[in-house]
């Protein structure tokens, strides 16, 4: 958040975690027109919206529709939400968007500012069934993560987003609390992403590379995920659970933000028939 709202931010809160939940909204046409996920990729984004705002601090929620709407994404994660907030004038960002894009949506507060709240969302093109809002560890400011199940053409799809603290100090307890929540849930299609404040080469996320994969780290892909760096910084990230096949990656320099969207485009692992195996 920019230096000159923090005064502002003091006077309305003292940085409480939302008790509310997590709202869903399906207002997207049908999906029925949807190809079979067996036959054609996934197309997931993460994406650090910065509250829509450019660099001179204008926020508008259509220079993030835009920049979305050229990569034609299936699913996609935000962060850096904002909710009838005065910096971003009010608007409900994640509504805005998702209307923009024609796609339902499920959004998470990570902090209550009183006249309005900031967090994560999930937009997707596929029915949204359930959302569900985590706390995370946090000392410095709230941070939260938020799982959400997508009807995948008749199979739940889990599409985690969170956004860890920027504080180095706060990080082994969140990634710890991630990594254990993954092998409580143990989903079999899974999706872990988001704004990880941690460069891939840092040992912490080796831990969650224990339970879901990090292709782009795997294939040494190096995507730029932040605009305003003399050398090419990665923080941006996403995870597959074991039963979800990657097929590539980019990060294309788009967005007003000071983060690039990250692009994966998956599918489901095929594994041969029971009568394809024993006619071998």
């Amino acid at each position: 958040m920019r230096k000159k709202w923090l005064p502002l931010t003091l006077c309305l809160t003292l940085f409480t975690f939302p008790t509310g939940g997590a709202i869903i909204r399906n207002i997207a046409p049908s999906s029925e027109s949807l190809s079979s996920n067996y036959e054609h990729p996934l197309s997931v984004v993460t994406y650090n919206i910065r509250g829509c705002r450019t660099d001179s601090g204008n926020a508008d929620p259509e220079f993030v529709i835009a920049a979305l709407h050229s990569l034609h994404a299936d699913v996609i994660a935000l962060q850096e939400v904002d909710n009838n907030l005065p910096r971003s004038q009010f608007v409900n960002q994640v509504e805005a968007i998702a209307k923009g894009l024609e796609m339902n949506y499920a959004y998470g507060p990570s902090i209550d500012f009183v006249i309005g709240t900031y967090g994560n969302a999930v937009l997707s093109k596929y029915p949204i069934q359930h959302a569900e809002l985590k706390k995370l560890p946090a000392d410095w400011e709230p941070r939260s993560m938020l799982d959400v199940t997508i009807d995948w053409n008749g199979e739940p799809l889990h599409v985690l987003v969170s956004h860890l603290g920027v504080k180095k100090s706060e990080h082994r307890d969140q990634i710890e609390s991630l990594h254990a929540y993954l092998q409580e849930k143990s989903y079999k299609y899974s999706i872990l992403l988001g704004d990880f404040n941690m460069l891939p080469t840092d040992p912490l996320l080796d831990t969650l590379r224990g339970v879901y994969r990090d292709p782009a780290h795997e294939q040494k892909h190096a995507l730029r995920t932040l605009k305003h760096t003399r050398t090419p910084k990665e923080i941006d990230r996403i995870f597959l659970s074991p039963e979800l096949a990657f097929i590539d990656a980019s990060a294309p320099a788009i967005g007003p933000s000071d983060h690039f969207p990250v692009q994966m485009r998956l599918k489901k692992l095929v594994f041969p028939s029971k009568e394809a195996i024993s006619s071998n």
